[in-house]
């Protein structure tokens, strides 16, 4: 018996490309955000996302005050207030940036289109897209495995310990949740929560992953090309007008790489800066929770609550890699066999790419690998401070 493949065979990186943008687009579709729709406008999927960050924030603050002072029950309204505010400001921004999105798909299609007949670059370019595609699968299953543990929570203490237990710690003002029929509208609004909630986050750390991701290609394009103009101007019959076509070709490219990451940067700088807290203080609640009352959805949270944060200091990460790619082809290349003109050019490309763009947590520190270490010494250190006041105060 054969195995069915999980992703369909391409030959060609755009389809490729095609595809995981149909699968992002069902998902921000779901949430009313499919800005690849012709003449797109606010929509009434729209405003039911809307709608759901403004009644779990009101209910979030309305159920602290109700179940003060029992730290436990406000932990744990906590941690979908957090996840809320993740996704309020990247529906805000999602939506007043929609015409960027836009832009920067066509561009990246506009890429996989343009080297599709190019051997070196269309490979590069199709294997990037398929470690994009699978990447994005993972996190959306990880994403909903949290959710799902929410759902499978009242499930397990219903037939562990026969109680009837919510999904979320949130309860909706003059319904009873003791009774049978508050209990099933409760659950009812609970489970449209999660699952809207897990569609808005799956899709817009899949879009950042898209195109922060999609950056390895312009930059392997970019070097591939630099390789092209050093083999050019090691040939024994040198082409000066191929040379010069080749080098204002380059200059063209290095522009919009600064373009577009400075565009990634202008538009995630705030985005970034929010999820990290958020993530923070979700994480730091779950274990707390994980560790006290043995809070099962917790487990998964805190999973998902990493991998957002690896996520972004990957990404961030790659960019800073990507430049310094960048800067070390570019001074590889053997300029001084070109026109002064043209060195000139090179020179300024170089001088350029030197003062690269970095992402960062809100412009105060840069989103990397080690400010991922020390964001979990900080998790630790908040974890056991809260460990501690416990203790004391028993």
């Amino acid at each position: 018996m054969h195995r069915l493949p999980t992703i369909p065979k391409f030959s060609k990186s755009w389809e490729m490309f095609e595809y995981n943008l149909l699968f992002v687009r069902r998902l921000v579709d779901f949430v009313g955000l499919d800005f690849m729709i012709e003449n797109y406008k606010f929509n009434w999927r729209t405003g039911s996302a809307v709608f759901f960050c403004v009644t779990v924030t009101s209910l979030s603050f309305y159920n602290m005050a109700f179940f003060y002072p029992d730290m436990y029950r406000i932990c744990e309204v906590s941690v979908p207030l957090t996840l809320t505010l993740q996704n309020v400001v990247k529906l805000y921004y999602g939506y007043n940036h929609r015409h960027f999105y836009l832009e920067t798909y066509d561009r990246i299609r506009q890429l996989h289109l343009k080297h599709q007949n190019h051997e070196r670059n269309h490979e590069k370019l199709l294997l990037l897209i398929e470690r994009i595609h699978v990447l994005t699968k993972l996190m959306t299953i990880v994403y909903f495995c949290g959710g799902l543990s929410y759902l499978f929570y009242p499930i397990f203490m219903h037939f562990y310990y026969h109680e009837w237990v919510l999904a979320l710690a949130l309860r909706i003002p003059f319904v009873d949740p003791d009774s049978t029929v508050g209990y099933s509208i409760t659950s009812l609004f609970h489970l449209t929560l999660i699952i809207v909630g897990c569609t808005g986050i799956s899709a817009a750390d899949i879009v950042i992953t898209l195109m922060v991701g999609s950056l390895i290609g312009f930059v392997d394009v970019f070097t591939n090309e630099m390789h092209e103009l050093d083999q050019m101007l090691d040939s024994s019959e040198r082409n000066e007008k191929c040379v010069r076509e080749k080098v204002r070709s380059i200059c063209l490219q290095h522009q919009h790489l600064i373009e577009y990451e400075s565009d990634l940067d202008e538009r995630y700088i705030v985005i970034c800066f929010v999820q990290i807290f958020t993530s923070i203080a979700a994480i730091v609640i779950a274990l707390f929770l994980v560790y006290t009352i043995q809070f099962i959805p917790g487990y998964v949270l805190v999973l998902a609550g990493f991998i957002q944060l690896f996520q972004l200091c990957v990404l961030g990460t790659i960019l800073t890699v990507k430049n310094e790619q960048i800067t070390e082809a570019t001074y590889n290349l053997r300029w001084y066999l070109l026109e002064k003109s043209e060195q000139k050019c090179i020179l300024q490309m170089l001088h350029k790419s030197q003062h690269f763009v970095e992402m960062s947590v809100g412009g105060f520190a840069p989103l990397n690998l080690e400010t991922f270490v020390a964001i979990m010494n900080r998790i630790y250190t908040y974890f056991m401070m809260l460990i501690q006041f416990i203790e004391q105060e028993e």
